[in-house]
């Protein structure tokens, strides 16, 4: 796989993965890959499968 559709499915997963209607299994199957390949791959899974908005991307507080 070439290092840009990797990105491109990381990307996409990414668009999925707060849908609570989804689960890993499914955008996994939906993609192409394995299960594993999200966990491995995306860092705050997690929190994205929470529908919390990530750590990184919160707005500071003044």
């Amino acid at each position: 796989m070439l290092a840009g559709s990797c990105a491109a499915l990381i990307r996409a997963a990414h668009d999925l993965l707060p849908d609570p209607g989804r689960s890993i299994n499914s955008i996994a199957k939906l993609l192409g890959v394995p299960p594993v390949t999200l966990y491995n791959h995306i860092a705050d899974l997690r929190e994205l499968r929470a529908g919390a908005v990530p750590r990184q991307l919160e707005a500071p507080t003044k």
